[in-house]
């Protein structure tokens, strides 16, 4: 979710291009989940599944494929995530201490630390009345940012770190299938903490390694189908059953060979409107929170507009700004 197509992808313009496309496609699905519903389908945690294999997908190359040091990997993450997080954070909090709405400095701390999804442990992250929900998704990509780099410190072979990521998914679809059938007792908001939302992330990342292996054999159909048939998945009444065993593979399939699909269809993804939503993909999904979460006291549009807007001017006026210099100076 942020990640930068075009710092962090091998190969041409038109390939980050449509990375960058692919990107703001998840985006939107998170746009129309919180703007204009569609009744029993949850388009917003397929967008966030979209990005979870996208990041995977990504990282997986940038650490174990071009080897880069876990100093600049972490520097890129920093500079990339911290600043405008760090502001929204301080924005709601700030606004909430001003409006006198109650909270915990440990919620504060937990928020700010990536931890909320644990801790307050008796107040979930979707409990509080504060606008940081979408936050669990970043607690899950920082929590494998750093089991990522700790896995780069094994002296495994690049084909034993692919088996070591596609077990750790497996895992967490097991320990999915576990709380939901009550094989072990669920904690609170158990489908959006790191030990079950971490599949995605980890089978893609995991699926990129031997990606190569399997690419000579992949048609520029098979990538479309695969995300056309993780879709109806996501329907509410899809919810259990095979859904969580089949919706991480397929997601991270196509994702890991839209390189395989076709020019006409990488086209589409670099379509400059498309393209740019994804370069604002991060700054949007950050700032569109509170106007989701308070949309019935506006008119008719204006929280969809007021997000999008938002979403646009922190990254031109704050996120990229600070990035790039970090990037230069640091």
């Amino acid at each position: 979710m942020a990640n930068s197509a075009a710092l962090q992808y091998p190969g041409n313009r038109e390939r980050i291009d449509y990375l960058d496309g692919w990107r703001g496609l998840a985006i939107a699905f998170v746009l129309q989940e919180h703007f204009l519903k569609l009744a029993g389908y949850d388009s917003g945690f397929l967008g966030v599944d979209i990005f979870f294999c996208l990041s995977g997908m990504l990282m997986s190359h940038i650490l174990f494929e071009r080897r880069v040091s876990l100093a600049a990997f972490y520097k890129r993450r920093v500079s990339r995530i911290l600043p405008v997080f760090v502001l929204f954070v301080l924005a709601v909090y700030g606004t909430a201490a001003f409006f006198r709405q109650p909270f915990t400095p440990t919620e504060f701390l937990a928020t700010l630390f990536f931890l909320r999804t644990y801790l307050p442990a008796d107040f979930g992250i979707w409990q509080t009345s504060l606008p940081i929900g979408h936050l669990w998704s970043l607690n899950v990509e920082e929590h494998c940012y750093v089991l990522l780099g700790l896995v780069t410190l094994l002296a495994l072979s690049k084909g034993r770190i692919a088996l070591l990521l596609l077990l750790l998914g497996f895992a967490a679809i097991g320990i999915q299938y576990a709380y939901e059938h009550g094989l072990i007792p669920e904690p609170r908001d158990g489908e959006i903490r790191t030990e079950t939302a971490a599949a995605y992330l980890l089978l893609s990342a995991g699926y990129s390694l031997v990606r190569e292996r399997v690419s000579p054999y992949v048609k520029p159909w098979m990538p479309v189908c695969a995300f056309l048939a993780a879709m109806p998945f996501y329907w509410r009444s899809m919810e259990g059953g095979i859904a969580e065993f089949v919706t991480p593979v397929l997601l991270a399939f196509a994702v890991n060979h839209l390189r395989e699909t076709g020019d006409g269809l990488r086209r589409a993804l670099a379509f400059g409107p498309l393209r740019l939503l994804g370069i604002w993909s991060f700054s949007i999904y950050l700032w569109q929170q509170p106007f989701f979460q308070y949309k019935a006291a506006m008119p008719p549009g204006v929280a969809f507009a007021g997000a999008l807007l938002a979403g646009i001017a922190s990254f031109y006026l704050f996120e990229n700004p600070i990035r790039t210099w970090l990037n230069r100076n640091w």
